[in-house]
């Protein structure tokens, strides 16, 4: 990470390892189980508030990756979130009580949200949501239960997520494919596609040029250039 992004000293020791942005105007800081690397931007460790992970691999974020605008990780104590390397989430919010998987080269846009959790009436019983509620009203922390049973969550590399997009528990994103904005998925999405709407549909597949062969090509284009 950037060395003058995060810094171990210079603020009240907290004496759970936490470690603190340099000039950040939220003095939380960021939890111990959070994994920073090479050359990343954090713009503050607010986005952290709602982080309550005990996983020791609670938040992975890669190379060159970057939080921008208030983006938040609302996780629960068995949630754990891997982020790739040159991904972007810009004022995006992870909702994770198991897992969520983003890969490289993805661009994730402001109000975008990602859950693995979600209130199912159909299933969540009467009782279980009065036991959740019941929780938060005496836990300090004011932490909220999944109702249902998680399910994992994964974006393949070179994913773009337009603004307001909704990601619904148990998806996976296929590489390289488009979601548009104020879409709400619920399904699986293929390799390249482009989706829009409630409910999402697929409206074209693009091109795949972003492929180890496609790299390849144009770098030799690129060197042959005069």
């Amino acid at each position: 990470m950037r060395k003058n992004l995060v810094q171990k000293t210079g603020r009240a020791k907290t004496g759970d390892g936490r470690k603190f942005i340099e000039y950040d105007w939220y003095s939380g800081g960021i939890p111990a189980n959070v994994t920073l690397g090479e050359n990343v931007y954090l713009d503050s460790s607010y986005g952290f508030a709602a982080f309550h992970s005990e996983r020791q691999d609670g938040f992975y974020l890669g190379e060159a990756s970057g939080t921008y605008d208030r983006a938040s990780f609302v996780v629960g104590e068995n949630g754990a979130i891997k982020v790739g390397s040159y991904t972007v989430l810009n004022g995006t919010t992870l909702v994770c009580s198991d897992s969520i998987t983003i890969g490289n080269h993805c661009l994730l846009a402001w109000g975008s949200v990602i859950t693995d959790s979600w209130c199912d009436f159909t299933s969540a019983t009467i009782e279980r949501r009065r036991e959740v509620l019941r929780f938060a009203a005496m836990d300090p922390r004011r932490r909220i239960l999944p109702v249902d049973t998680p399910r994992p969550v994964l974006l393949e590399d070179n994913v773009w997520l337009g603004f307001d997009a909704v990601i619904l528990p148990g998806v996976t994103l296929g590489r390289g494919c488009i979601v548009g904005c104020k879409t709400i998925v619920g399904e699986d999405v293929p390799p390249y596609a482009v989706m829009v709407g409630n409910p999402s549909r697929v409206i074209r597949y693009l091109e795949p040029d972003d492929t180890e062969e496609a790299r390849k090509r144009a770098f030799q284009e690129y060197l042959l250039q005069p």
